[in-house]
């Protein structure tokens, strides 16, 4: 997403977050500003900080690092045996599908992004929909597809790259919309955990740790629920670490597909607020 003033990084402390003024959501859904209040709240003495539409750049570098040895991402990709340029691959596919997925959070019009970075680089971020905001439009894709392009598996000269179900493989995750639909019907107020990620070589320093923490505090001080989508065990036993839960094993195969990693499982999971 992307829009409004967001919080910037004055010499590695976070400056305060402009909060537009107050809107009335649909049916009591939690809004973008309730969420962007209670982060705030919680982000004081951190060196966790919003992201605005100046920092989508590095973030998505992070984004796609963190995502080159994803399980769900070499799934789409299907890349099979040695090959000299699955990193090259892997990098440009993690993304442009980031950039697909969270463009609208880094001007905050659909949510919020968060991230921590060095001097250097960034080093993790997370992006993160009020339920007023999870409804996906149609103008959107078509303004990312002008924006960064189809992904590769879509055009006829890079389709071969990858693998020959990747396009077909990428396309099953519709049925998760509809997962996503059934298992928060007759929640109001919900938070979606859309992305988050670390860089490869910052991985196991804290990073996630923090991130999930202001998270789960955050929802638990606005009284609301957090949904995700994991696609590991490993995965699925961390977040369980943070209160989450499983409500569902989805099970993605392509018609006709009997490669070995024809089947992936999906792991939904959600937390509703404690205390």
């Amino acid at each position: 997403a992307l829009s409004s003033p967001c919080q910037r990084y004055y010499h590695g402390r976070p400056m305060t977050r402009y909060l537009p003024p107050p809107t009335t959501t649909m049916r009591g859904q939690l809004s973008k500003r309730e969420l962007n209040k209670a982060l705030n709240t919680h982000l004081y003495d951190s060196d966790i900080s919003f992201l605005s539409k100046s920092d989508e750049d590095y973030a998505l570098d992070a984004l796609a690092d963190a995502f080159q040895d994803d399980p769900l991402f070499s799934w789409f990709a299907g890349l099979e045996g040695e090959d000299p340029e699955r990193d090259q691959k892997m990098y440009k596919l993690g993304r442009i599908l980031n950039a697909h997925v969270n463009h609208r959070f880094f001007s905050g019009s659909r949510g919020v992004a968060l991230g921590v970075r060095t001097t250097e680089s960034m080093v993790c971020c997370m992006t993160l929909a009020p339920s007023s905001c999870v409804r996906e439009r149609m103008v959107d894709h078509i303004i990312a597809m002008f924006k960064y392009g189809a992904p590769p598996m879509y055009k006829s000269k890079e389709k071969s790259k990858y693998g020959p179900y990747s396009l077909q493989r990428m396309q099953k995750l519709n049925v998760l919309l509809e997962k996503r639909k059934d298992h928060m019907k007759g929640t109001k107020r919900w938070i979606q955990l859309q992305s988050i990620g670390v860089r490869s070589e910052q991985q196991w320093k804290g990073y996630g740790k923090k991130m999930l923490q202001l998270l789960t505090q955050t929802a638990n001080s606005l009284n609301a629920s957090i949904y995700l989508e994991t696609d590991s065990e490993s995965n699925e036993s961390l977040y369980k670490h943070f209160g989450f839960h499983t409500v569902e094993k989805v099970n993605l195969c392509v018609s006709g597909d009997d490669s070995p990693a024809a089947n992936f499982t999906v792991y939904l999971m959600r937390k509703d607020p404690s205390g």
